[in-house]
């Protein structure tokens, strides 16, 4: 936040106005909101940049105050009593523009006070209905936001670790039935890995004692009909894969099962389906890091046989590296 600050103190007209605004006041969490307060008591001052030309940005300046109250003033030309765009009569804003020439700026600052509580209201408005400039805590538009995806926020699902789903992802997780493009969407946003998946895999389901067949039942039994060979069956819609492009060692392992990531994951994708399918994850390598079983120095990539360690022959110029397997597990996916 503070880096934020600093470049708008530094380059105002690249900001919107709003987002100027409510930056200001997560700066300074102490202050009352703008349009709620005093005015004394506010984050920032607004005041009304008053000119007859065209404005090129939503903010004229942003500056350092030396009366009492706020320690910064915001001038805009987006809302004012005076000026090409005020309801105040023309030849009155020539008079005050010909006395503010003369360093006699009483008229406009009378006008400030009425213009300060006209951009705060607007503020507050705006705020209102956009989720981006509200301040963190409770607030009508997350609760319903949450209610209405199935976030779980109000009703505490959290991650293994803590996480909260995001509120950016309501979109995502509002839609029924929820498809895979919006969980792929939903994990690369999350992890920063750029996912891919593929639906209907398949999973073997193991069979209850009472569907499966016996030569000394009573009852006829016949295949296709009640009776099954095995002790499982095939379902082809039970299974999904997910794969991941070839990722450097610290990503890899903290994708592994032991890694801090790997929970997060199953406990999004659990939260997303909200169904019973088995789902599979495969990670793979850019260049495997050389492997020492001895050793003192830590490693990026801890050794762990099949998933970031291979036992394979030496490799030279006239034999090409042996080919492995990716590294591939299931998902432990939890919902609370």
């Amino acid at each position: 936040m503070p880096d934020l600050i600093s470049q708008l103190r530094r380059a105002p007209q690249s900001f919107d106005l709003f987002q100027a605004i409510s930056l200001l006041e997560r700066g300074a969490p102490e202050c009352a909101p703008v349009g709620a307060g005093l005015g004394m008591d506010e984050a920032v001052r607004l005041a009304a940049q008053v000119d007859m030309a065209f404005a090129p940005s939503d903010i004229a300046s942003l500056a350092d105050s030396a009366r009492p109250g706020p320690g910064l003033t915001l001038r805009t030309a987006a809302l004012s009593l005076a000026g090409a765009q005020g309801p105040l009569a023309a030849p009155f804003t020539d008079m005050l523009l010909a006395r503010r020439r003369q360093r006699d700026s009483a008229g406009l600052d009378f006008l400030d006070m009425f213009n300060q509580r006209l951009l705060g209201f607007w503020h507050r408005a705006r705020a209102k209905h956009h989720l981006a400039l509200q301040a963190p805590g409770p607030s009508p538009l997350p609760r319903s936001l949450d209610a209405l995806s199935g976030l779980g926020r109000a009703e505490g699902a959290h991650g293994p670790a803590g996480e909260l789903g995001w509120l950016r992802h309501a979109g995502l997780q509002g839609a029924a039935p929820r498809s895979m493009a919006t969980l792929l969407a939903l994990l690369r946003d999350r992890t920063g890995v750029p996912f891919d998946g593929e639906q209907f895999v398949g999973h073997w389901h193991a069979l209850a004692a009472g569907d499966k067949a016996r030569l000394q039942s009573r009852r006829p039994q016949a295949l296709g009909m009640g009776a099954c060979l095995g002790a499982r069956a095939w379902d082809q819609a039970a299974g999904m894969a997910l794969t991941a492009p070839p990722l450097d060692p610290r990503d890899f392992a903290a994708l592994l099962p032991t890694g801090p990531r790997f929970a997060l994951v199953g406990w999004l994708v659990a939260r997303h389906l909200q169904r019973d399918i088995t789902v599979t994850i495969a990670l793979e390598l850019k260049a495997a890091p050389a492997t020492r079983l001895a050793g003192r120095l830590a490693q990026a990539l801890p050794p762990r046989l099949g998933h970031s360690a291979w036992l394979g022959s030496r490799t030279n110029a006239a034999r090409p590296a042996s080919l492995y397997q990716r590294a591939r597990f299931e998902l432990a996916p939890e919902r609370s």
